[in-house]
């Protein structure tokens, strides 16, 4: 899920879980998560009685060689509602066709979320 060619820089996608996606510090946070299928993983062992806030799953778009703080940081899956329009807010030259395929993957895994548009 990385290797996105855009004028010769290569972007990484990796995959964020938190158990309360507003306030990350509250609660279970994971990043650095390589695929979506460990990061599903890890948001269905979160026990649903600690869950107080909006649990998410996100996805964190690096390229090569700018600093991470120019990260493109977004939710895709939080609380109930898996949110397509999350492509919308992607800055130019960000693999959005690729995203559009890691929210299909999710809403295929989650079937029980609403898929928005947000």
């Amino acid at each position: 899920m990385s290797d996105r060619k855009h004028k010769n820089m290569t972007a990484e996608i990796t995959f964020t879980v938190a158990e309360c996606g507003e306030f990350h510090n509250m609660g279970e946070y994971h990043e650095g998560i390589r695929s979506l299928e460990e990061a599903a993983a890890i948001y269905r062992k979160i026990p649903q009685e600690r869950m107080n806030g909006v649990p998410s799953v996100g996805i964190r778009i690096h390229t090569d060689g700018s600093a991470v703080e120019e990260d493109v940081q977004l939710d895709i899956l939080a609380g109930s509602e898996i949110n397509s329009g999350v492509l919308r807010m992607l800055p130019k030259g960000c693999s959005s066709a690729q995203v559009q395929r890691i929210i299909n993957e999710v809403a295929v895994m989650f079937p029980e979320k609403e898929v928005t548009d947000i």
